[in-house]
């Protein structure tokens, strides 16, 4: 089911809300959860592929036009914490204002506290590997 924030919407665009609102979702449970916490925020964190099948009815393109806008306008932060180089996965917190915002709603404070997955494993970035990968070429 995809939900929102009417105020989002507004403010950020259809298709932003929506993916601010699951992001909103991911970060208060792994900040319920103590998961996640890195330079003072919690964060969620998916590769591209991922985040495209989170909101499948979005192209790849779309969502990543939204994170970006998301960015920019204020409502999410991104970094990355991933061990090498060639691992992209992005992260994702929400700014201080959306934070305190979210924190101060009756919505997400009962969205968390009845959250059914609370007891999902521990999703990892792609691991520290030493092997290196050998492919003969065609």
């Amino acid at each position: 089911m995809l939900t929102f924030d009417p105020k989002h919407v507004e403010k950020y665009g259809l298709k932003e809300a929506i993916i601010l609102n699951k992001i909103i979702f991911y970060v208060l449970l792994n900040e319920k959860e103590k998961r996640n916490l890195r330079k003072g925020r919690y964060w969620t964190f998916n590769s591209r592929e991922g985040w495209r099948e989170t909101f499948g009815i979005f192209s790849y393109d779309q969502v990543w036009r939204s994170l970006k806008n998301l960015e920019k306008k204020g409502a999410l932060v991104s970094d990355s914490f991933n061990r090498k180089a060639y691992d992209r996965t992005r992260w994702y917190s929400l700014s201080d204002s959306t934070a305190k915002e979210a924190k101060s709603s009756e919505y997400w404070q009962k969205a968390i506290r009845n959250s059914a997955i609370s007891n999902r494993k521990n999703a990892k970035p792609i691991p520290y590997n030493k092997e290196i990968i050998k492919i003969t070429p065609y």
